[in-house]
């Protein structure tokens, strides 16, 4: 049984379990879910993968942890599990990042997600201001952004994308409740 953080009517935020790993890492494989992210290098193997989450999970445990939140998104209707979302700790913007799995992408998932995590992060974390980030070219991740409430300020500064070494810019929304 796993703890329910929060939910609507489509979808849980639920408890990470380690037998979603291998979900995890197949989802990390896609080069889709690869170019959306920098700076983040999981293991090169499923092994490495697993220790890496099980460290990820005892220093949860233990308050030392590199994500302030960390749940999977499981589907009301059919308990599926269809991604994962996080928010990145202080001293770091919280910001939210998600992943839907391949299967489950275009559906609606990922906007019904984010608007449950934002709640949740506002109301039960107590966050202030939430960011998310979407590149120029992911038309797609901001027009959820904007339907979730976020709002795009300025892009952040050029970094290098830590898979291709090309100068990218990425643009940040702000949630904020009030």
């Amino acid at each position: 049984m796993r703890r329910v953080y929060t939910s609507n009517e489509t979808l849980s935020l639920v408890e990470y379990q380690p037998c979603d790993d291998r979900a995890l890492y197949d989802c990390w494989l896609d080069p889709e879910v690869q170019k959306g992210y920098n700076g983040f290098v999981p293991a090169d193997s499923f092994e490495a993968f697993q220790q890496g989450n099980q460290k990820r999970l005892e220093d949860y445990i233990n308050g030392e942890t590199r994500e302030l939140f960390f749940a999977m998104i499981r589907c009301n209707r059919t308990g599926e599990l269809v991604g994962a979302l996080g928010i990145s700790p202080p001293p770091t913007e919280a910001d939210l990042s998600i992943r839907i799995f391949a299967p489950y992408r275009r559906q609606g998932y990922g906007a019904s997600a984010f608007a449950l995590a934002a709640e949740y992060a506002t109301e039960v974390l107590q966050i202030k201001e939430l960011h998310a980030g979407a590149y120029p070219d992911n038309i797609g991740s901001q027009k959820m952004l904007e339907r979730c409430g976020f709002v795009p300020v300025a892009p952040c500064p050029p970094e290098k994308h830590y898979l291709t070494g090309e100068n990218v810019i990425q643009m940040d929304y702000v949630y904020s409740p009030n």
